[in-house]
Order: structure tokens, then C-alpha cells, then sequence
């Protein structure tokens, strides 16, 4: 055979193993984003898998064979959760429980903060066409009716994800490494390097941004809790829960966290801890700001010391983004999303560089 025809040889079958690299990548992506509940329990089972790789591997060092070092942190873990979900889940039901009734109370006393709001805008700026009152309280009338008929389906798909996630999630443990050695089979070898460096750097940077980010969020969730405990605010499970999970969102997640406990003291009793509304607010608002203190000082320079490297621009743009496509779940993958990007493009532009030179 010619040097010629080798070449050519060499040449396709380099084009099909990318071809093939890339159509299964495409295909992935195309059920994870047409197949109902998919996308959720694959990110929820991606969580999974990088939260118990670490202990997986540290069991499997002990000579147990794979299956069982899976399963071990598994159970472990589902014994844990299991636990805590006894242990909190009456507490929460019963505030859950507590809140449903005394929303129309909420809304009630939200409208009418609004209203005052509304009074005093109208009169310092001769506005008489400015109505939000009635503009809230159609939005959250529509807003309730539609909730009402969308539990059973937001129930039915929490349960789904709930089974699915776990299920996918071992399968990423126990066959994830052969997964990867075959996808990296079908990179032609001009490429099988930096394809090999980039699976490494990306498993190593998300790894250790999905653990920092829950642990932080975990720390932030006990402080705040702590802190609405000690001051005798009302429903400290239920808004250290959510203050949790919107820690999860950088910049804005924060903000959005303290929101509900500040509407709160703002439009009801039950927030009253004191005689005075301002002290109210600088007690309520100083635990969230001791919280994020305690986070800013001590447990993102010292735990979550490989968050990606993201200027707070792009940070801000990529959160905006991943809202406007996929709403709150966007608003939380945006941000690794965008590392791996990041991380993608950087390998492919210094390689470039590399062959050209």
C-alpha cells in the first residue's frame, strides 16, 4: 500500500472515530433534554456520583472488589438520609403544615403592605394610574390556582428523579471508568492526549466544585438555622432549608435565600420578635450577613478552594442565561457548565497553538 493511500486511511478512519465521538455526544444531549425528568436525574445523579467517588475509591483501596466499595457508601448514606429525613421530617411537615394555613394571612398582609407603599408613591409623584396591589394580588391568585393543580404532577416527578437518580448514579460508579476509556477509544490519536488531559482536568474540577459548593451550602444552612433558632423566628427549619439551596447559586443565591424571612417580618406578627419593625429587620438581617460572613471568610477561602476561576461578569451572565433556559435548575449548572466550557475551549485553543507552532 502507497504512503498516499495510508494517509487517506489514516485520515478517515480519524474522521469517524471523531465523528462517532461527537454523534454519541449529540445524542446524549438530545434525550437528556427531549426525555421528561432525564435532564434533573442525570444532574442529580452526576451530584451523586462526585459527592461518593471520593469514598468509593478510598474503599476500594482496601482490596474490596468495586460492586460492594459502591454499595458500602451507598447504604451508608441512605442510612444517614434516612435518618435525618425521621428525625427532621416531622418538624418540617408540621411547619409545612403551619404555613398552608396562614398564607391567606401572608397575602393578605403583603397586599396591604403594598398598598401603603403604593399611597405614599402615588403621593409623592402625582402617579394615579399606579396600581400594583391589585397587579400582585391577581398574579398570586393565578399564581396559588396554579400550584393547586400542579402538585400531583411536581409530586409525581419528584418521585421519579428520586428512583432514577440513585439508579443512574451507581451505574456512573461501577461502569463510568470503561464508559470513558471507550468514548476516549473513539478520539483519533492526534487528539487522544488532550482528550485524555481535558477528562481529567474536568473530572478533578468538578469533583472538587460539587463538594465544596453542597458543604458550603450545608455550613450556611446550620448557621442560619442556628441563628433564626436562637433570635425565636418563626418556620427556622423551612427558611435555613431554602436559604441552603439557594446558596447554591452564586452572587444572587444569597439574596434571594433571606427573602422570605424579611417578607415575613415585614407583613406579619409572627415575625414581630421585637417592639420595633427596624430592629426586627437588623436582628433577621444580621443572622443571614453573619451567615454569609462566616462563608465568605472562612469557608470559601478554606473549603471551597477549587471554585472555577470565572470572572463575577461572566458569572453574572451565565447565571442570567441559565435562568432564562431552564429556570432555577439552570440558574444552579450554569456556573460548572460554563467552567467545563471555559475549560474545553482554553485545551482546544492551546493545542491549536501547539500544532501550529
Amino acid at each position: 500500500m502507497s504512503d498516499t493511500k495510508l494517509a487517506s486511511r489514516l485520515r478517515r478512519e480519524r474522521w469517524l472515530k471523531l465523528s462517532a465521538f461527537l454523534a454519541i455526544h449529540s445524542l446524549a444531549l438530545v434525550l437528556l433534554f427531549t426525555i421528561d425528568n432525564l435532564l434533573v436525574s442525570f444532574v442529580l445523579a452526576f451530584v451523586i456520583n462526585y459527592l461518593l467517588a471520593p469514598l468509593v475509591s478510598y474503599v476500594e483501596r482496601k482490596r474490596i472488589p468495586r460492586h460492594i466499595a459502591i454499595l458500602i457508601p451507598f447504604v451508608t448514606s441512605g442510612l444517614i438520609i434516612g435518618l435525618a429525613i425521621y428525625l427532621v421530617l416531622p418538624l418540617v411537615t408540621a411547619q409545612i403544615t403551619s404555613l398552608e394555613a396562614q398564607l391567606p394571612i401572608y397575602q393578605r398582609d403583603l397586599l396591604a403592605l403594598i398598598g401603603r407603599i403604593e399611597m405614599r408613591i402615588k403621593g409623592l409623584f402625582n402617579l394615579h394610574e399606579f396600581n400594583v396591589a391589585q397587579n400582585v394580588n391577581t398574579w398570586l391568585i393565578a399564581k396559588t390556582g396554579e400550584l393547586s393543580t400542579l402538585l400531583p404532577s411536581i409530586i409525581s416527578q419528584s418521585l421519579t428523579v428520586a428512583l432514577l437518580a440513585p439508579f443512574l448514579a451507581y451505574f456512573m460508579l461501577q461502569d463510568g471508568r470503561s464508559v470513558s476509556r471507550s468514548l476516549l477509544a473513539m478520539v483519533p490519536n492526534n487528539l487522544f492526549e488532550l482528550a485524555l488531559n481535558l477528562h481529567h482536568q474536568i473530572n478533578e474540577q468538578m469533583g472538587g466544585f460539587i463538594r465544596a459548593r453542597f458543604l458550603e451550602a450545608a455550613i450556611v444552612g446550620l448557621v442560619v438555622w442556628a441563628g433564626l433558632a436562637i433570635i425565636g423566628f418563626p418556620y427556622a427549619p423551612l427558611l435555613s432549608i431554602f436559604a441552603a439551596l439557594m446558596n447554591l447559586i452564586p452572587y444572587v443565591g444569597p439574596i434571594l435565600g433571606a427573602v422570605p424571612a424579611v417578607l415575613i417580618a415585614l407583613i406579619s406578627e409572627d415575625g414581630a420578635i421585637y417592639s420595633s419593625m427596624s430592629l426586627n429587620l437588623f436582628v433577621l438581617t444580621s443572622v443571614f450577613f453573619i451567615a454569609q460572613l462566616i462563608d465568605v471568610l472562612f469557608i470559601i477561602p478554606f473549603v471551597v478552594a477549587r471554585i472555577v476561576n470565572l470572572h463575577p461578569v461572566t458569572v453574572i451572565l451565565v447565571i442570567i442565561i441559565g435562568a432564562q433556559l431552564m429556570g432555577i435548575l439552570g440558574m444552579v449548572i450554569s456556573i460548572p457548565v460554563a467552567s467545563v466550557l471555559k475549560l474545553t475551549l482554553t485545551a482546544v485553543y492551546n493545542h491549536l497553538l501547539e500544532f501550529r507552532s
